[in-house]
């Protein structure tokens, strides 16, 4: 076998270590950036706090922006807008909750020890999945201790804990109702069918009439298939610092990036000084490393503040309706558009606003809110949603719109949207379809 040589010339991109460090900078939200410097600080002894930072305090800030209430001074959190849901304000947890109730009932240690387990693994619905149970059989947990562990929870409130299925979970809640409901709790094994109205063939099926099936099924419609909706437990709080804010200031739109959570720092005089004087060559390289590290992590957060206020200013710029308060919902935008308008590449626009968020007048969002594909002509995907959503908040409950109708509906307007679209975007607005919410 003959193996021959070829030369020849290609361009390569090499990323130094400084680069890499540039890059990772310019991606961190303030939470990260400030828990970086701070770390940052400790470990370089160049570095020193700067205890008067030359730019204007918060209160001068916002002072001239009447809607930023005191709650979102530095270091407070502000309630998250937009797709990302809201910040609970609940303060007990579920499992808390149960095991408060567990530890009032005289459980062998055993017993107690499998429920307080079991407590912990359930799910955000308050289920419990039967494979755990499985594992725990497997594992040598005797099958009655478990079943009398599972009858335990199912015991405690909220009335469904520890439902295995849905169907279960109604059951549990019917039989802690007063009176008696056999035929209701019969047709929670035949949910599907209730769900297609199918009541004839349920009526045939169970030999009752229709108005029987009618009203065990206003019974079971009564009961909530989450039991904890109404229980007063806490969700893992999501805390968020706004990246930026957008205020309309003597009639033009001004981007304000956060630099009030950040701990300023400059060059220690000091080690500077003891640079200066003259030292062995190895204090003088371990000084003049930490020096250059630190001028450089200053340059790079100078680079990410100037970067991340360009961004910012072209996306305000082109939302400038929605921040105006002209439009509801933010326009189509893709993040190509904005980086053809800076010049910069796409990477960049997702980068430097990546995992960010910006306060303005309507609330606190994630950047990536601005950002949609044109949908039903020249539209957004938030406001198609909006829109969908007003149309059945404002239907008639006794004759729901189908997803056809509001397409015809979004038709009549000019908009051209596919049905299975439209369907789409009700699933993610947590809409059910028509049939489950028509109310009789």
């Amino acid at each position: 076998m003959a193996f021959d040589q070829q030369l020849f010339l290609a361009q390569t991109l090499k990323l130094s270590p400084t680069l890499l460090q540039s890059m990772h900078i310019l991606q961190m939200n303030t939470q990260e950036l400030s828990d970086y410097l701070n770390d940052m600080v400790l470990e370089n002894p160049a570095m020193e706090y700067d205890e008067s930072p030359q730019q204007p305090s918060w209160t001068e800030f916002a002072s001239r922006i009447p809607w930023l209430a005191d709650n979102h001074a530095p270091g407070t959190h502000a309630e998250i807008t937009g797709d990302m849901g809201s910040v609970s304000d609940q303060t007990d947890s579920l499992e808390l909750f149960l095991q408060d109730q567990l530890s009032r009932l005289a459980l062998t240690p055993h017993l107690l020890a499998l429920c307080q387990y079991l407590a912990a693994d359930l799910d955000e619905h308050g289920r419990l999945d039967p494979s755990t149970l499985a594992e725990l059989k497997k594992a040598g947990v005797p099958e009655d201790l478990l079943t009398q562990a599972v009858y335990t929870l199912q015991s405690l409130d909220p009335p469904g804990i520890a439902a295995r299925s849905l169907s279960e979970c109604l059951i549990l809640q019917l039989k802690r109702l007063p009176g008696e409901y056999p035929l209701a709790i019969q047709l929670c094994d035949h949910l599907d069918l209730i769900a297609k109205e199918r009541y004839a063939l349920l009526a045939k099926e169970l030999s009752c009439t229709k108005n029987e099936i009618l009203e065990a099924v206003h019974c079971i419609q009564s009961l909530n298939p989450n039991p904890l909706v109404d229980l007063p437990v806490s969700e893992p709080i999501q805390y968020v610092r706004p990246d930026a804010w957008v205020a309309e200031i003597d009639g033009q739109l001004q981007v304000f990036v956060n630099q009030w959570d950040l701990p300023q720092f400059h060059l220690s005089s000091d080690y500077l000084r003891i640079m200066k004087d003259g030292q062995d060559e190895d204090t003088a390289t371990y000084l003049r490393q930490k020096i250059q590290q630190a001028q450089w992590v200053l340059q790079c957060v100078q680079r990410r503040q100037a970067t991340l206020t360009n961004c910012l200013a072209a996306l305000v710029h082109a939302q400038e309706d929605f921040f105006s308060g002209r439009t509801e919902t933010p326009g189509p935008l893709l993040r190509r558009e904005l980086a053809d308008q800076l010049e910069v590449h796409p990477s960049t626009i997702t980068r430097t606003l990546g995992h960010k968020y910006i306060q303005c007048r309507q609330g606190l969002f994630p950047t990536s809110y601005f950002f949609s594909r044109r949908t039903g002509g020249d539209h957004s995907e938030q406001e198609m949603k909006a829109k969908i959503a007003r149309l059945i908040r404002n239907e008639n409950p006794h004759h729901p719109l189908s997803d056809q109708d509001i397409v015809d509906i979004l038709r009549s307007d000019g908009i051209n949207l596919a049905r299975r679209t439209a369907a789409k975007y009700r699933q993610a607005l947590k809409l059910p379809p028509s049939y489950q919410r028509r109310r009789n």
